[in-house]
């Protein structure tokens, strides 16, 4: 057997990790089998924060008039105390004018604008929601009306990807 002093745990199925993206990503020229990188920002079942992850994107799609870009990401591996295993895991779709898209800050630009013209106008936090929600809506008709924005994905940008298999991390 050789390595008793290797500790295991088995992560299971359906388990939530958020990573904090290393790499930059965009719809616009990304390529299915694309590598990524990142590390763990939460720390759980045996992953401590900082672990090392990989992945690939999985599907891509870019802007096109009156059509939404959309990325997907998967997640390959995982390192812990410099020893490799292989997870298979997803995060959603992010899809271009989309809430979830807009939370991540993936294409923040007309929905920052409007949060920012919403609080200039009333001068209050009410106003930047509402000029939040504004913004929002014009990233949307923008991609309805042109060709849209793309997916851009910034490192340091926070996802959470959830196993679809039991995984054994080796430590």
């Amino acid at each position: 057997m050789g390595s008793s002093n290797v500790a295991q745990t088995t992560v299971p199925s359906g388990t939530s990790l958020e990573v904090t993206l290393g790499t930059s990503l965009s719809s616009e020229n990304a390529s299915v089998g694309d590598a990524w990188s990142g590390s763990v920002l939460t720390g759980r079942d045996g992953i401590p924060a900082g672990s090392s992850v990989s992945g690939t994107v999985s599907a891509v799609k870019a802007a096109r008039r009156g059509d939404r870009a959309m990325l997907d990401l998967e997640l390959a591996s995982i390192t812990v105390a410099g020893r490799r295993s292989t997870v298979h895991g997803g995060t959603e779709s992010i899809i271009a004018g989309s809430t979830r898209a807009r939370n991540l800050g993936a294409i923040a630009a007309s929905a920052a604008g409007g949060a920012l013209a919403g609080k200039a106008v009333s001068g209050t936090g009410k106003g930047t929601l509402i000029g939040a929600i504004v913004g929002g809506g014009v990233a949307t008709g923008v991609v309805a009306a042109s060709d849209g924005y793309q997916v851009s994905l910034k490192p340091g940008m926070a996802l959470t990807f959830t196993t679809s298999a039991a995984v054994a991390v080796r430590q």
